[in-house]
């Protein structure tokens, strides 16, 4: 059997998390002891993704990120204490891979691993640059990449950068998200009337659904700003803004000075989000850079018509027109116009959200997914 250090940084509970649980969920593990080992904040009361990874009969190692937030003060040796705790873990038992996820799981997992001679495998969901700590661990993570065994690019974009940023082409291969979702027509349409009936919504009223992080680089700044074009436009309209973070206090101010407060929800984490997808009308992720977005695939599974900005690993999954439409990012007038022409065309938008259902259900299935991914094990412990 082989044995594996599967290691990441679950700290919000969003497309990342859920690509490890459901690869978690579904490896095959008659052939594959995967044991997660988790870099986590030690001040968090609760963490959604150990009590979800408990749920599905995995115990995990943690690795405390820090001593302390940042408020109240830099712990100026935790990346040394995270590579001697590490190395402890790895020095314990002998494992055949290492397999990491998200920058500081990369860093220290690279370290580590070949400390060890044991291989190096990363997945690579996508880099994020917003501000100068991002910046530099964007870098260190790149710098990082170079020493692995194996890289899985979430998207041929990912792939893409990482070639111009030296990589060896040989060492990467793009390995797209899958999405599960075990609904059926008949029970998404019970749910889209027992959530709308608990939200008071009317029938007439256009649900846009947003689900996922609130930061800087998901754009939805520009799902606002469209907001208040299609209030200017007299349309019938709710916007639900499905989850949490750093920038939610300042756009429910952006909200609040275009007047919006009686046409934005912004619900905060919710724990079954996949419950609220069939509520919806329109889905809309107007991000500035993307992988493979797992909401996007979770909408689409749902039979939702999405529209989503032109960045990343989206145009490999939106055909515009075909099953979804594509915005230039950072344009909110683009996301009005294409809200505006599914208000306005019925069978456009059930078509969209049909054709959505199909692509999610044969190009982003499950078992072929796991199948590349437990192949790519196969190949790194051959070699």
């Amino acid at each position: 059997m082989t044995k594996i250090a599967y290691i990441l940084t679950p700290v919000e509970y969003g497309g990342s998390e859920k690509v490890n649980l459901l690869f978690l969920k579904n490896v095959n593990r008659e052939c594959y002891e995967v044991h997660p080992i988790l870099l986590i904040r030690p001040w968090e009361a609760s963490n959604t993704f150990v009590k979800a990874l408990n749920d599905i009969g995995y115990a995990s190692r943690a690795i405390p990120v820090a001593k302390r937030p940042v408020s109240e003060g830099r712990d100026y040796f935790r990346v040394l204490r995270c590579l001697y705790i590490l190395h402890g873990i790895l020095s314990e038992e002998k494992f055949d891979i290492v397999h990491t996820h998200g920058y500081f799981a990369d860093i220290i997992g690279s370290v580590t691993s070949h400390l060890h001679n044991i291989p190096h495998i990363a997945t690579c969901h996508g880099f994020i640059s917003n501000d100068i700590n991002l910046e530099i661990y964007s870098k260190l993570d790149k710098l990082s990449l170079r020493f692995c065994d194996r890289i899985i690019a979430v998207s041929d974009q990912i792939r893409k950068e990482l070639l111009g940023d030296g990589i060896r082409e040989s060492n990467i291969i793009t390995i797209a998200n899958a999405v599960e979702n075990s609904l059926s027509e008949d029970e998404i349409s019970a749910l889209r009337i027992e959530k709308r009936r608990q939200l008071s919504v009317s029938e007439d009223d256009i649900i846009i659904g947003y689900v996922g992080r609130l930061s800087r680089e998901k754009g939805i700044e520009y799902l606002i700003k469209a907001g208040a074009i299609l209030k200017e436009k007299n349309k019938s309209f709710k916007i639900w803004i499905i989850g949490d973070g750093k920038e939610r206090k300042e756009l429910e101010k952006v909200s609040s000075k275009m007047m919006l407060q009686d046409f934005i929800l912004f619900t905060g984490f919710l724990s079954d989000v996949e419950r609220w997808f069939p509520a919806m009308d329109v889905f809309v992720l107007p991000s500035l850079t993307e992988g493979t977005p797992m909401a996007l695939l979770e909408a689409m599974s749902h039979g939702l018509p999405v529209i989503a900005s032109k960045v990343g690993g989206v145009p490999d999954i939106i055909k515009s027109g075909a099953n979804g439409l594509l915005v230039r990012p950072g344009n909110a007038h683009e996301i009005a116009d294409a809200i505006c022409m599914l208000y306005e065309d019925e069978n456009l938008r059930l078509k969209l959200g049909r054709e959505a259902r199909v692509t999610a259900q044969i190009q982003y299935g499950v078992n072929q997914w796991i199948k590349k991914i437990e192949d790519e094990y196969l190949r790194v412990v051959a070699s």
